[in-house]
């Protein structure tokens, strides 16, 4: 007796489709902010923010720059960040919006 299992040339395409799109995360990313911290990503983990310019605008801090962003005492964003979002500080939001960014990548 034997099982015949259809499907697996759809799966090795899957799996093809996932390899190519993984070859094309190598390396360095750059990536747009509202593309890293989009609107659902913002709902989801925010209390009362639809955007990550919504969520610096109600920040105490003025940011026009990229310099402007970097020049946020590392302590002082990390307690904005926790008081706002489900997150401990910056780096716990920025690795969870890497995470979700390339998940919608991979399309997975």
């Amino acid at each position: 007796m034997s099982v015949q299992i259809e499907g697996f040339e759809d799966l090795a395409d899957q799996l093809d489709s996932l390899a190519a799109g993984i070859e094309g995360l190598e390396g360095e990313n750059e990536i747009p902010i509202d593309d890293l911290f989009t609107p659902q990503f913002m709902r989801t983990h925010t209390e009362e923010f639809e955007s990550f310019d919504g969520f610096m605008d109600a920040s105490p801090w003025t940011v026009e720059s990229e310099a402007d962003f970097e020049a946020i005492p590392e302590d002082k964003f990390d307690a904005y960040v926790a008081e706002h979002t489900v997150f401990k500080d910056w780096e716990s939001m920025l690795s969870a919006a890497g995470k979700e960014w390339v998940v919608r990548q991979l399309g997975i």
